[in-house]
């Protein structure tokens, strides 16, 4: 499967191409602040990709929003105590129609009423978790396989996920016996102040069982064993799972960001959650 290229313009990282059909902004460089929207928007023109979308600190987005990007959700104290911001510019209008609002406010209305309560996180005894090491790669590339149609990311690729570990991404995994039933991952930040909660997968066989919930648990306290201060998500944002999820983990609602990315066959739309440590 063709996925997306991730490419450095200065010293800052985007992830471009036609997969998602956007360019996404990773990691802006301070030194890059004043050209980079001129460079985002030029190659946007030259790909003819029908979003931008960027995630920068607060104290940049001014001269984001004043050439047309939005801000669909934020994070506090992303960034070395200061607020993180997700912007996007559309450069089509179909790509910023909903087809599916009430199911997406759904979603978000039953996750915002389990906030706070809590995930089971206690695994049956037939199953154990432990941190994933890169000979396990190909195990959870299968499982990401198994699990998602498509996926932003090339996750289902060994060498790609053996890449996120070498490159910081905490991955942990619940077995029985051999098999990996489940996995999901904390990719930290370059300055390792936040992580992103991220690549959750459970086997269909072994749902139901708190997998979930004991994955977050673990990443969470390995997190904050490290001294990193803010944790988010991108989730589905069609998903009940994995928003009531979060919210009963005690994550608060940070924002939707619109079509954003192809996941399990589409392009979908995604919230972001986010809580302090």
């Amino acid at each position: 499967m063709l996925h997306d290229s991730v490419v450095k313009i200065g010293q800052s990282i985007l992830q471009v191409g036609p997969f998602n059909d956007r360019i996404y902004l990773m990691l802006l460089a301070p030194e890059d602040g004043l050209t980079i929207v001129d460079e985002l928007t030029n190659i946007a023109a030259s790909k003819d990709v029908s979003k931008i979308f960027a995630k920068i600190p607060e104290s940049h987005a001014a001269s984001f929003l004043s050439r047309g990007f939005e801000k669909e959700a934020e994070v506090p104290n992303m960034f070395d105590g200061e607020d993180g911001v997700f912007l996007s510019l559309y450069r089509y209008p179909w790509r910023r129609e909903l087809g599916n609002m009430d199911e997406l406010d759904n979603v978000l209305s039953v996750a915002k009423s389990k906030h706070g309560k809590g995930n089971v996180s206690t695994l049956p005894i037939s199953l154990n978790m432990r941190r994933l090491l890169p000979e396990d790669a190909c195990l959870l590339a299968n499982l990401y396989g198994q699990t998602f149609e498509t996926y932003p990311f090339p996750i289902t690729d060994p060498e790609f996920v053996r890449q996120e570990m070498d490159e910081g991404s905490r991955f942990i995994g619940v077995f029985e016996g051999d098999q990996l039933v489940g996995a999901a991952s904390a990719e930290v930040s370059k300055d390792g102040l936040s992580a992103e909660m991220t690549d959750f997968a459970v086997n269909p066989d072994f749902r139901a069982m708190g997998i979930a919930g004991a994955l977050l648990r673990a990443l969470e306290k390995d997190c904050d064993e490290t001294g990193i201060k803010c944790l988010f998500t991108i989730a589905r944002g069609c998903s009940y799972g994995i928003n009531s999820l979060f919210s009963k983990g005690g994550y608060e609602y940070g924002g939707r960001l619109i079509n954003n990315t192809n996941i399990s066959g589409s392009l979908e739309s995604m919230n972001v959650w986010y809580k302090s440590l």
